[in-house]
């Protein structure tokens, strides 16, 4: 058995058994006992599983290719990449919780709490697949609270102005009607009858660049809408709905809203709008959530309570309340 420092400040104890060389690192110098103890419990329990952590991390991905959208997949090689070569070297039964600590520690420093936790999550989720009974448990940043900005009516009206005549006039338009982008670049004028819109496909950005997937992001988006009529005929006098991808329209928005002095809000964040402002017209959750959707309305509402006016409702309730 021996017993290194690590330049990290850690320290790792290593010994062979049958052959096979088994580690455990510790932040801390451990006693001679210590380590033998630690390197028995690894030893007791070891996993008959012998791949890197980038080759396991590999499979993984390839077993979920077909299940998972193209946009996750694409999203777990990215991740894979931004894990550094020596803990892809990893033989996956000798991954313990300060291995996994350190490597997410270090992706902190430049990544937003969510990010640190998809990257955390990724990783032990690789590890369980093929060791189940594996207990890898990291700190993660504290998530940090950051109420979304929903354009108002205003925004809205004053941006559908500046896009008239334009190739996205018609995609901003369908957007807050509870659109998603990807949604809005699969249709085909074969999609609208009369005034009627059928939502049963996206657009969505793979491995290999944008792919057409027949089914969209929950089984509850494929729907019907009523677009308003002028829409309707605008949209086949035109032709077309949209001939681009997603990521042009973002690029418009962006452009175009510092000159009309409105804060930056992506096209997402209109399907954010119709959510609210169907809400405050009145309209009820099961509606809104059908017509946008929604498998289940957690984050429809969570949008409109964003939406929420705090100081007008303040002033509302206190009237109300004047019993």
């Amino acid at each position: 058995m021996t017993i290194d420092k690590r330049p990290s400040g850690s320290y790792r104890i290593r010994q062979m058994d049958n052959g096979k060389i088994y580690s455990v690192s510790v932040p801390y110098k451990p006693t001679k006992k210590e380590a033998y103890e630690l390197i028995q419990d690894k030893i007791n329990h070891r996993v008959n599983v012998s791949m890197t952590f980038e080759e396991t991390a590999k499979k993984y991905i390839k077993a979920k290719s077909n299940v998972l959208s193209p946009s996750t997949i694409r999203g777990y090689e990215s991740l894979l990449r931004s894990i550094p070569d020596d803990f892809k070297a990893y033989d996956i039964a000798e991954i313990d919780d300060y291995s996994v600590q350190m490597v997410v520690n270090d992706y902190a420093t430049d990544h937003s709490p969510k990010t640190v936790a998809n990257f955390a999550n990724f990783i032990i989720t690789v590890i369980r697949l093929f060791i189940p009974k594996t207990d890898i448990s990291v700190t993660l940043p504290k998530k940090i609270h950051k109420e979304p900005y929903i354009p108002t009516v205003d925004d809205v009206k004053a941006l559908l102005n500046a896009s008239k005549g334009t190739e996205y006039y018609v995609p901003l338009r369908l957007a807050t009607l509870s659109l998603r982008a990807s949604e809005i670049c699969a249709l085909t004028l074969d999609d609208l009858k009369d005034d009627t819109l059928t939502i049963n496909k996206a657009l969505v950005r793979g491995s290999n660049g944008y792919i057409l997937k027949p089914t969209p992001k929950t089984d509850k988006s494929n729907r019907t809408i009523i677009i308003p009529h002028d829409l309707a005929e605008l949209i086949r006098q035109q032709g077309y709905i949209y001939k681009n991808y997603p990521l042009q329209i973002d690029k418009y928005i962006r452009r175009t809203l510092p000159k009309l002095g409105i804060e930056h809000f992506s096209i997402h964040k209109l399907r954010h709008f119709f959510a609210s402002y169907a809400h405050e017209l009145g309209y009820s959750d099961a509606i809104i959530q059908s017509i946008g959707g929604w498998s289940t309305d957690n984050v429809m509402k969570k949008v409109y309570r964003h939406a929420m006016n705090v100081d007008d409702a303040k002033k509302t309730m206190a009237n109300d309340f004047d019993l």
